[in-house]
């Protein structure tokens, strides 16, 4: 090695050390490195008010960007000045930092000849020796202006495309927990009237509301207190109280003016004058267990146990809780009113699917009960029926994450558009898949667009690979898309979709499924010609039936 290359790395290492005493950025703002791997330029961190360098991409950055320069430069979105000498500056935005305005910006040269004084008079002021300003100036890309503005702009382009993907599957990960959340408690509420049987003391079913209670409400203790006129008061508490029977009956007392058609929702108490009286207690949900104007008892949850606030969600299904376990002691001949609310939870469950296309809304729940009915016939057992009609309700929640502008379109839709559409099986499989309860109703979600030739999607499976649920999906949805008035076309006549069924059985659907469909035809059109998109009217008829049936132990 020679003695010009010892002096270069040592020139270089000084450099690098100079750079690195900087003031760095914030820990959570690496958008300058997302920068330099995207383009593979070289970026300086600058705050744009004072021009200090606050950090760099590469080694041998000068400590500070004149202002002149940087008054050139909108630092709002990608931006390349050319000047005569033969500097090129160009510019990107960073997010602001501690109130400072910054920028990312880098030089390149139009010319591998070209010496820009703006250059010679940074490194000046640096006080550089010639050696060091030789290797920045090496270090500088030779490229074209236009080329660097396209370049810039095709970055800012991709870190936007990046950003709502990442929004988006934040989207669908907290559509999936609220799913899951929502699924759980009417599985809840569902299992509470199950055990609305008249020879079921209130004591035994407020005990079926406190196990289920402690995995849905995120709380240190959970306290029902009833007041059954047969066997007297009863206290059932599932984890540590920070007071006794007496405690509980003085912190009612302190809110004795408290409008009790509403929950009370109390946080922070040791914040407040209520915390001496009560040590232990820091947040508090109370709902009264009372029909009407009866009270009969309360449901109390105390201080959250992963340190955050009580809300409306812990609130509203105590109070569905309370109200289940109210009516029940008030009088079980109101058995009825409580089936028809679960009624309403599942039926919002279902609404959800066809929210985003008010052109479909009904299709899911049609689609359930047609698919129901081909199971029937082909005869398998009724878990079978329940996992159809479930998977039936939900096969479209993928269409959550399509574009409202692609479903609502009221013309023909693109090639592009079209393969958008195509992504929902998955979009909803993976919605689902990681929800314990619903693993059964997958394949039917995920396959339901497969043909029996192999041409469908998402997975080009043929034959007896698809699914069985799938299949019968497939033929369930079919009909009632083809029947269905769209913003782009009028429901086909039942005698065109059977033309179409018996032109495809055997390579777009399952022979044995079309033939299911034949033989229970007319079954299938009064069920149809029953069903009312502002209620369901095959639901209201026998809605009791229909969440034993159909439902049931799936909700378990």
């Amino acid at each position: 090695m020679d003695t010009i290359e010892i002096e270069q790395m040592r020139l270089a290492s000084a450099v690098e050390e100079s750079v690195n005493s900087s003031v760095p950025l914030a820990p959570e703002n690496h958008r300058l490195h997302e920068y330099r791997q995207m383009t593979g330029l070289m970026f300086y961190g600058v705050d744009s008010m004072t021009g200090r360098v606050l950090h760099a991409t590469n080694n041998g950055a000068p400590s500070k960007v004149s202002i002149s320069l940087l008054r050139h430069l909108q630092p709002c979105k990608p931006d390349v000045v050319e000047f005569e000498s033969g500097l090129i500056i160009y510019s990107l935005p960073l997010p602001t930092q501690g109130g400072r305005s910054c920028v990312a910006v880098g030089f390149a040269l139009a010319r591998s000849e070209c010496r820009p004084m703006e250059l010679t008079l940074t490194a000046a002021e640096e006080d550089w020796p010639q050696e060091q300003f030789d290797i920045w100036m090496e270090m500088l890309p030779q490229a074209s202006a236009l080329m660097l503005r396209n370049l810039l702009t095709l970055t800012v382009a991709h870190l936007e495309e990046l950003t709502e993907r990442e929004l988006l599957h934040a989207e669908i990960e907290g559509l999936g927990d609220q799913i899951e959340q929502t699924y759980e408690e009417i599985s809840l509420l569902h299992s509470l009237t199950r055990h609305l049987q008249i020879s079921r003391s209130p004591k035994e079913l407020a005990e079926v509301c406190l196990s289920r209670m402690h995995g849905l409400i995120r709380a240190e203790a959970n306290l029902i207190w009833i007041e059954d006129h047969q066997s007297g008061p009863s206290m059932l508490v599932e984890g540590r109280l920070p007071f006794d029977e007496l405690g509980m009956a003085h912190l009612i007392a302190r809110f004795s003016d408290h409008d009790w058609s509403r929950p009370l929702v109390k946080n922070h108490i040791q914040n407040a004058l209520l915390g001496a009286e009560y040590p232990g207690l820091d947040s508090v949900v109370i709902v009264p267990i009372a029909e009407g104007s009866h009270r009969s008892g309360w449901i109390i949850s105390c201080n959250r146990s992963d340190g955050n606030e009580f809300g409306t969600v812990e609130a509203s299904l105590l109070s569905s809780i309370a109200t289940i376990l109210g009516t029940h002691i008030r009088n079980i001949d109101l058995y009825n009113e409580h089936e028809q609310l679960l009624l309403c939870f599942v039926r919002s469950l279902v609404s959800t699917l066809d929210a985003k296309d008010p052109y479909t809304r009904g299709h899911s729940e049609r689609v359930a009960l047609i698919a129901r009915r081909l199971g029937e016939e082909l005869g398998l057992p009724e878990e079978d029926l329940r996992d159809i009609y479930l998977s039936g309700l939900l096969h479209d929640i993928g269409k959550i994450g399509v574009d409202d502008r692609i479903l609502r379109k009221p013309g023909q839709l693109t090639d592009d558009e079209f393969r958008k559409i195509q992504e929902h099986p998955m979009i909803g499989y993976n919605i689902l898949q990681e929800l314990k309860n619903l693993k059964s109703v997958l394949p039917g979600v995920r396959s339901h667009h497969e043909s029996y030739n192999g041409t469908g999607y998402p997975d080009q499976l043929e034959g007896d690979d698809i699914p069985l649920m799938a299949r019968i999906l497939a033929v369930a949805d079919s009909f009632d898309a083809m029947g269905s008035d769209r913003p782009y076309r009028k429901g086909m006549p039942v005698e065109k979709i059977e033309e179409i069924f018996r032109r495809g059985s055997g390579q777009q659907w399952d022979a044995r499924i079309v033939d299911a469909y034949f033989d229970v035809r007319d079954e299938i059109f009064q069920l149809c010609s029953d069903y009312d998109l502002n209620g369901s009217e095959f639901l209201k008829q026998d809605g009791a039936a229909v969440i034993e049936s159909l439902v049931g132990e799936s909700l378990e």
